[in-house]
């Protein structure tokens, strides 16, 4: 059943240009200088994947656009402190889960505010060249997605963040605010409740 979860990445579905022209230590070394084009295209690169990761806690599509423009707006406004920052990944999803803490203590927003779980159901990327027929992985590409979407909270964040992120196991301890032994063990959980779903399914 491990073949059937490294076989599909889950990822976030966009629609703005995030296309990413340079490594990101010299996009933020610009930003830093000022350069609005090279702040663009920070922005443009992760702005749907934090607004999916705010929607994990916040369900409200309203106060999720509100907390990624909130802190790429106080990014742009203190960008001289972005050269001291070691792991810039890690430090922009903490920055998006404080706020959103921030926002359910001060109970502006209900974490089901106004979205459906069934409406933020990750995408799943069919890959080409395989012996499966498309029915059968539109069938499979169902089940993972009702698997994940049936993960506890805590679990489907943490292992979205390490299979559509690709954080470490020590950055979504930091982002998460839990131990890294407690991130290990929601990621044995999910592939595990995957691997649960998926026995009706077999190689052909």
């Amino acid at each position: 059943m491990d073949l059937y979860i490294s076989m599909f990445t889950i990822h976030e579905t966009t629609t703005n240009d995030n296309s990413y022209p340079y490594n990101e230590s010299e996009a933020l070394r610009l930003v830093a200088l000022g350069d609005a084009d090279a702040f663009r295209s920070l922005y443009l690169y992760y702005y749907d994947r934090l607004f999916r990761f705010a929607m994990g806690f916040l369900r409200s599509e309203a106060a999720s656009e509100d907390v990624v423009s909130d802190v790429f707006f106080n990014l742009w406004q203190d960008r001289l402190r972005l050269s001291s920052i070691p792991r810039f990944r890690p430090y922009i999803y903490t920055s998006v889960r404080n706020a959103c803490l921030n926002v359910l203590k001060s109970h502006q927003v209900s974490r089901r505010d106004d979205l459906r779980p069934d409406e933020v159901e990750p995408q799943v990327e069919i890959p080409a060249n395989t012996p499966f027929d498309y029915l059968s992985y539109k069938e499979l590409a169902d089940a993972v997605l009702r698997a994940v979407d049936a993960l506890p909270e805590r679990c489907r964040m943490v292992f979205k963040l390490r299979q559509e992120d690709e954080l470490s196991h020590q950055e979504i301890a930091r982002v998460m605010g839990i131990t890294v032994r407690t991130v290990e063990r929601q990621i044995m959980l999910a592939k595990e409740k995957i691997r649960q779903a998926l026995r009706g399914y077999k190689e052909t």
